[in-house]
């Protein structure tokens, strides 16, 4: 059923002729699939059918798809990803997994080989690590299986090396941690529309940043030069807006920093596929993916609000209806429900949270565990992220306290 009203609503906002013109396509996917079939099912070989448009997808599919492997979940195959470089999110990035797959970027090719990635009978379904249904998702348990294990992809020597030299002269000191910090900003950089609830204001960033660099870090600020500048601060350099920002740079910087700090969008796992944890929050599309992709990451949610109630919605009530997977503005709006943005206070905290931990400060008292325990409690397995083992920030929990009634 969610598929369908995801069909209807792409019917009704593309138009008769793209709708056609993908059933076509698909068709003779299928047709060609079938003739294809028994030469790939002897040769072992695999589409792979990624949203390489988004880096999210690219990072987050793949790497589940790796892991998949590696665990012995599914079947050892000869893969093949087609990918456009004018499709591709980040190309530079797209190098690093030519070890586990074979990538194709001719567009004859791409072009002649596109209609066999829909064919059902020789692709394989990523959707279901993040979308199946647009509900569940099935990562949470391929990464919970797979803690502990080293990342799947690792920087090259020579990324490493000119990532330092580029990173001096961008005015960090040599040796120095930094933390990576994106805001999403949706309607500055033409994004998905009716998405802004994904969007946040970098300003609630500030006093985390200042944080950081309190501590001795520095913050490099992640995104494309669109994003409106971030004014001056001690050891904050707005990377978005620098000449050396670049898709190599972008890899090196993700998978080298101490922690991300990111919003509702999918360039924390880039840092996730590199071993690196990840602090979420104002997360909000849907509330249900409030436990993020690392295992080790820390996530919290935007709070939702009953204009006709005048109050908080509490969690239970949020995750035991289908407002904890509502994922566009128009179903807030026709609920007369309203997001609100985590307080700067929330994100440093978050923050703060991390940091403690990565330097071996953080104990989780029995108190906080019990908070923990109670949130997820109201998880159910059509959540996106049920089963994560990541977790909530300890600082939210206990000031939202009343919210876990």
């Amino acid at each position: 059923m969610p598929k369908l009203k995801y069909a209807l609503k792409i019917f009704h906002r593309e138009g008769v002729f793209f709708c056609l013109r993908k059933t076509l396509y698909f068709v003779i996917g299928q047709l060609m699939g079938v003739f294809a079939y028994p030469l790939c099912r002897m040769s072992k070989i695999k589409f792979v059918p990624v949203h390489t448009s988004a880096m999210g997808h690219l990072a987050g599919e793949l790497d589940c798809y790796v892991k998949e492997e590696a665990l012995g979940l599914r079947p050892r195959y000869k893969s093949i990803l087609l990918a456009l470089r004018k499709n591709v999110a980040n190309p530079y990035f797209l190098n690093y997994w030519k070890k586990y797959i074979l990538i194709v970027e001719n567009p004859l090719f791409c072009f002649l080989l596109g209609p066999l990635r829909r064919s059902g009978l020789i692709r394989y379904n990523v959707e279901k690590y993040f979308c199946a249904d647009y509900t569940a998702a099935v990562f949470p348990e391929i990464q919970k299986r797979y803690h502990g294990r080293p990342p799947v992809l690792f920087l090259t020597d020579s990324d490493r090396r000119r990532g330092k030299i580029a990173l001096r002269n961008a005015g960090v000191p040599e040796n120095a941690w930094f933390v990576c910090v994106h805001c999403r900003e949706g309607g500055s950089l033409g994004l998905k529309q009716g998405q802004t609830l994904r969007d946040v204001d970098v300003n609630n960033y500030f006093l985390a940043m200042k944080e950081i660099a309190r501590r001795g870090g520095w913050v490099l600020r992640m995104g494309e030069a669109a994003m409106k500048p971030i004014p001056p601060m001690k050891n904050v350099i707005d990377y978005a807006h620098l000449g050396v920002k670049s898709d190599w740079m972008d890899v090196f910087l993700c998978a080298s920093c101490k922690f991300f700090l990111g919003s509702n969008s999918g360039l924390s796992n880039l840092a996730s596929v590199f071993g690196i944890s990840s602090v979420i929050t104002n997360i909000a599309g849907p509330v249900s993916a409030v436990l993020p992709y690392g295992p080790q990451d820390i996530g919290i949610p935007k709070l939702i609000y009953s204009e006709k109630e005048k109050r908080y919605l509490v969690f239970q009530e949020i995750l035991s209806s289908p407002v904890g997977n509502f994922r566009e503005d128009h179903l807030f709006a026709a609920a007369g429900l309203r997001v609100v943005e985590n307080s700067p206070e929330d994100i440093k905290e978050a923050a703060v949270e991390m940091l403690d931990r990565l330097e071996g400060k953080l104990i989780y008292s029995p108190e906080e565990e019990r908070l923990q325990a109670r949130f997820k409690s109201f998880m159910n397995p059509a959540h996106f992220s049920y089963g994560a083992v990541s977790r909530v920030g300890r600082s939210f929990l206990r000031k939202y306290e009343y919210l876990l009634k």
